[in-house]
């Protein structure tokens, strides 16, 4: 199967919204726009299933399977990131502020430390499951779908995708 530059702009294009929408759905005013929202996401994530299924050759159940795998993990991913940020954000604060407190230093240390053990625990759980039902090119290709969305979701945010990475910017859907 030939994949185009379009249909490989798209898949892009799919997983980097597939990766902003929990972000967004926090930030919106509830209500009708809500609905609307969800709507256009069940409609949003089921053309990128189409669009991943073509991409990476698969049949419905792998489909399925892939999807239950990133439903799985979705609640981690997001807290992780919530995490991440926390701490990127008390970093930013004590560095402002002179960075002379030893202490917090270290403890914001160990919380950096211990959240890119939780990441990479994730990622290798994930890649497991992953490997039950996909082949291992499979895998690579999916993760480079993922790696290009977290480059671009970092560029659409103004950064400039230098520095530690969150489990929402460093290609996980």
């Amino acid at each position: 199967m030939t994949i185009t530059v379009r249909n490989q702009g798209f898949i892009t294009g799919f997983v980097m919204l597939l990766l902003a929408f929990p972000m967004y759905a926090d930030a919106q005013i509830r209500g009708d726009r809500n609905q609307d929202r969800e709507q256009m996401e069940q409609r949003f994530r089921r053309q990128m299933a189409r669009t991943i299924q073509q991409r990476l050759e698969l049949d419905d159940v792998q489909v399925e399977s892939l999807l239950g795998v990133i439903r799985s993990h979705q609640e981690d991913r997001r807290r992780l990131g919530q995490a991440d940020m926390a701490v990127r954000r008390r970093v930013e604060a004590l560095m402002l502020e002179g960075a002379t407190d030893e202490a917090e230093a270290e403890q914001l240390i160990v919380r950096m430390r211990r959240l890119r053990t939780e990441e990479a625990r994730l990622f290798a759980q994930e890649q497991e499951e992953l490997l039950e039902f996909l082949t291992a090119v499979q895998v690579l290709k999916l993760q480079s779908i993922r790696d290009d969305m977290g480059r671009r979701i970092q560029r659409l945010r103004g950064r400039d995708g230098s520095g530690p990475r969150s489990p929402r910017g460093n290609g996980y859907i």
